[in-house]
């Protein structure tokens, strides 16, 4: 494992070096956002248009990773040979489909036996137990 976190979008991993908020401020592109797009949500969110980096923990490092989940990303976090996974909203087939494709992508590169998927409300319970502590392969058939 290059990094102890990564961005997934639409079939690709994105490695990151410092932060998931961080990565997003200097690569919005590879995430779905225009250069307009990033600046308006640093504003909004009291940051400087060219913001490049965003202290932790802050109200605006949580709505900015709000932000990117929403626009269809998936955060994923490495805690010693766990790796957890953050989508947005359960009741969202993009989220679930794009979870699944992350997963299945994975496999062999970033992911162990056991996921633990959190959405923006908690962890797992709010999935309907898709993921929670599942093994992969019984999660990739639900």
């Amino acid at each position: 494992m290059a990094s102890d976190a990564m961005w997934y979008k639409d079939g690709i991993f994105y490695n990151v070096k410092t932060t998931h908020v961080n990565f997003f401020l200097n690569h919005p592109d590879l995430l779905g956002f225009s250069q307009k797009e990033k600046e308006a949500l640093c504003v909004k969110n009291g940051l400087a248009a060219d913001s490049t980096f965003c202290p932790e923990p802050s109200v605006q490092r949580d709505n900015l990773v709000l932000a990117v989940l929403k626009r269809g990303a998936v955060r994923i976090r490495f805690y010693g040979g766990q790796t957890s996974v953050q989508c947005y909203d359960h009741n969202n087939i993009l989220c679930c489909t794009q979870l699944k494709n992350c997963v299945a992508g994975g496999m062999g590169k970033c992911f162990g036996n056991f996921l633990t998927v959190k959405d923006t409300l908690g962890w797992g319970m709010n999935l309907n137990n898709i993921g929670w502590r599942n093994q992969i392969d019984d999660f990739l058939k639900e």
